[in-house]
């Protein structure tokens, strides 16, 4: 039998052994709740990370986004363009060139080696003939233009014969010789230091820079009137492709916008790249036709036009859904080749009920894709937008099934503003924004001149004499 002191004291071990135990209960409880919070900030950090694993596994380039190929930086991506299995060189039916022989010099016998008898009057039995194609010497040459002053013996007026509307100065460089230095500097974009060089190495004369740029100044004062006549063109087509990129004037980021047809090319810079710097150019404002474009927001704010698409841009977005695994971008991307198979096959617009059931195919697919990206986990968000985007502007995206003239992408817009990445990588930055139209003017000028299978040099030297694009156009 336990005594009522032990027993006290028994009950009072055992008091403090359950309050030991609660103490050591609730400091568990902590450390799981803690490690629930843990846990769950884990869980999170994980998801996070996932995704951010699947946005490197994309890599972004210029193949699958719309960035421009000169921002790929480590890896060069795999061109979009299927082989077309046709051998290098000319195709067979492709009229070639070669060197065709001309008029040439004669080579006379006039003495026998053997015995030394003449053959100056002995008639040769065969002619050998070699051509060799070389340019001729070159160099400057300064024209002298004198012209008359008289004075009336009745009314003693003073007359004089005009110059040629080009001589302005006692002395100075003449129209080919400029247009050979707005040629070389905004056309082949050979800086003004190598020009020099070129043209004393050539011509044995020598120009400072501060020449060269007062010639190229010179030529962009003669050029810019004909920027009008462009713009009037393109006010007046039924399609006009429009675009934009980044380039650096003075150091600080600006803009290039691009206004084209298959004949005609308007390219002005312009600080802004918004809406902002469209209405100050003044074409978009005006223009009543068909204005095919990406999604950028700021054209669809036109309104007096209509809108098509580009769908070079939409492939290079799938191109980026489908590395991500995502399976219904293969059967857009497979649609809308398949539907631009089908347009060319018809050499322009489908019949009603044609593009009605290509409507229903692209409606289901967006569907189903809508569908399947709601239920991934994290939500794609992206490709949500993507795919929302085509949902909404359906019209715009398939006006090329309906109307012929409107075309499958907006490249010949990239293709036009392709140069003015080239400048910006040779270059790195105009240190004035003169010399960034100066430059636009010059490559619109000579893409139009392109465009139209004019002979650039020839061309250029018109113009800078004070001629227009429309006296070049009218001759043949």
């Amino acid at each position: 039998m336990l005594t009522v002191q032990q027993a006290v004291f028994t009950m009072e071990s055992l008091m403090g052994k359950i309050q030991q135990q609660n103490q050591f209960i609730h400091q568990l409880i902590q450390e799981n709740e803690q490690l629930r919070q843990k846990n769950k900030h884990l869980s999170k950090e994980n998801e996070r990370l996932r995704g951010r694993i699947q946005e490197l596994e994309a890599r972004t380039n210029s193949s699958n986004s719309h960035l421009p190929p000169s921002s790929d930086r480590f890896a060069r991506p795999r061109s979009s363009r299927e082989p077309s299995g046709k051998k290098p060189g000319g195709q067979e039916g492709h009229r070639g060139t070669t060197l065709r022989q001309v008029e040439h010099p004669h080579h006379r016998v006039n003495m026998c080696q053997g015995c030394g008898a003449s053959l100056c009057e002995v008639q040769p039995f065969k002619v050998d003939v070699r051509q060799v194609f070389d340019l001729p010497p070159v160099t400057i040459k300064v024209t002298q233009h004198d012209r008359e002053v008289k004075s009336c013996p009745h009314c003693q007026c003073v007359q004089q014969a005009p110059f040629p509307p080009h001589v302005t100065n006692h002395v100075q460089y003449g129209p080919r010789l400029t247009a050979l230095a707005v040629y070389l500097h905004h056309i082949q974009l050979i800086p003004y230091k190598r020009v020099g060089d070129m043209i004393e190495a050539l011509y044995q004369h020598s120009i400072s820079t501060g020449t060269l740029a007062n010639m190229v100044k010179r030529g962009h004062e003669a050029l810019e009137p004909n920027m009008d006549i462009i713009e009037e063109a393109l006010l007046d087509s039924n399609i006009l492709h429009v675009d934009e990129t980044s380039l650096r004037i003075e150091g600080k980021r600006a803009w290039v916008h691009v206004a084209c047809t298959s004949k005609y090319t308007y390219l002005a810079p312009h600080a802004s790249r918004g809406k902002k710097a469209t209405d100050d150019i003044g074409i978009l404002p005006r223009y009543k036709g068909t204005m095919m474009h990406d999604a950028f927001g700021t054209y669809p704010n036109y309104t007096e036009a209509t809108h098509a698409l580009c769908h070079a841009h939409h492939l290079r977005d799938l191109k980026s859904f489908i590395e991500q695994g995502q399976t219904w971008a293969m059967r857009m991307t497979t649609f809308l080749f398949a539907a631009k198979q089908a347009v060319e096959v018809h050499h322009g617009a489908l019949p009603n009920e044609d593009t009605k059931r290509w409507e229903r195919v692209y409606d289901r697919i967006l569907a189903k894709a809508q569908h399947r990206l709601e239920t991934m986990t994290p939500l794609p968000k992206k490709a949500l937008a993507f795919v929302g985007r085509l949902q909404k502007r359906k019209e715009e995206a398939l006006r090329f099934l309906r109307e012929a003239h409107v075309p499958f992408d907006n490249n010949q817009a990239e293709r036009d503003l392709r140069m003015v990445k080239v400048k910006e990588n040779i270059s790195g930055t105009f240190r004035e924004e003169a010399f960034a139209q100066s430059f636009c003017i010059a490559r619109s000028i000579v893409s139009t001149l392109t465009k139209h299978e004019k002979n650039v040099w020839n061309s250029l030297c018109r113009l800078l004499k004070g001629e227009t694009l429309d006296d070049i156009f009218s001759t043949t």
